[in-house]
């Protein structure tokens, strides 16, 4: 199998806009974000909104939810309209795993294979499911024997458990014990290209996710494919993440409108001005703009001056 690199799923970050983004720099397949089955099964105009859009290629719709006919429902429904859907079965979010969905899945492995068992039975098309090592210690070899038993078409494993959320280290390690019997994708701490051959060397992993690495930083897929095949890569030039800025903006104009869109440009202006001098002052400013003119004149200023 030819090695993948995938952006991982995150709420409130992986839209359609930044899903393209992901694409043009060269990441291999992407996640909606997390689509509830019970807000899908009611129609929720919000829950719609997270679907892919029709033009979308390579992109897993992910559900999450803890009763297993609304998953399988929900499953059956999606697929009939897209190629791939993937269960989130590793979310630490507290609101999720309150309703006993996303991580809190992994509690009761029994059950966790039932669910799995009858989303196998609903999903015609490809089923894959993201995960951790386990609740609250690692579990992973039994989790991964269940979904290799049950049917799954491929495994991402971010390698830490749910009680963890995201303090510690990631243990890529721990998924070198797998025999790695369906294609499997190691997830968690990957923020470098030289991260990206680490985890791929110590989880003997097929392919890998980037999660929050990306936000900002679309050009990480690239830098990950030009360091693997050649040990080495490049750090974008000014025009590049000017023309990257400004192409995320456009697209979020075109799906949300351009008030909308200012406000989510923020949450990514971290990872456009990392590491640059005066960055954190910029982003002070910036955030009490309300105007895509003022918003682009900004950032324009301060890549040009730094």
């Amino acid at each position: 199998m030819e090695l993948k690199v995938g952006l991982a799923p995150m709420a409130g970050y992986t839209d359609s806009a930044f899903r393209t983004l992901a694409f043009e720099w060269g990441a291999d397949f992407a996640f909606s974000e997390m689509v509830s089955a019970k807000g899908f099964l009611m129609n929720s105009q919000k829950t719609e909104e997270l679907l892919p859009q029709p033009h979308e290629r390579n992109v897993a719709v992910q559900i999450f939810g803890s009763e297993p006919s609304e998953l399988s429902e929900a499953a059956r429904i999606l697929s009939e309209k897209y190629k791939w859907i993937d269960l989130n079965a590793g979310c630490p979010v507290r609101k999720v795993v309150k309703k006993g969905a996303g991580g809190a899945l992994l509690k009761d492995l029994r059950h966790f294979r039932y669910i799995v068992r009858e989303l196998r039975k609903s999903v015609s098309g490809k089923f894959s499911v993201k995960t951790r090592l386990g609740w609250e210690k690692n579990e992973v070899e039994e989790i991964y024997r269940i979904l290799v038993e049950e049917g799954v078409d491929e495994v991402f494993i971010h390698t830490r458990t749910v009680v963890q959320g995201f303090t510690g280290k990631a243990e890529w390690k721990a998924l070198s014990v797998l025999e790695k019997r369906v294609p499997t994708f190691v997830s968690g701490d990957v923020f470098t290209p030289e991260d990206a051959k680490r985890a791929l060397e110590e989880s003997g992993c097929d392919g890998l996710l980037v999660a929050r690495g990306a936000i900002g930083r679309p050009w990480i897929f690239k830098q990950i494919k030009d360091f693997l095949r050649s040990g080495k890569y490049s750090e974008p030039s000014r025009e590049e993440i000017l023309r990257t800025f400004e192409r995320h903006l456009e697209l979020l104009i075109k799906t949300k409108g351009e008030r909308k869109a200012v406000v989510e440009m923020r949450k990514f202006l971290a990872g456009y001005t990392k590491d640059l001098k005066g960055a954190r002052r910029f982003r002070e400013k910036i955030m009490k703009i309300e105007d895509v003119q003022s918003l682009k004149e900004m950032f324009y200023n301060f890549i040009k001056e730094v």
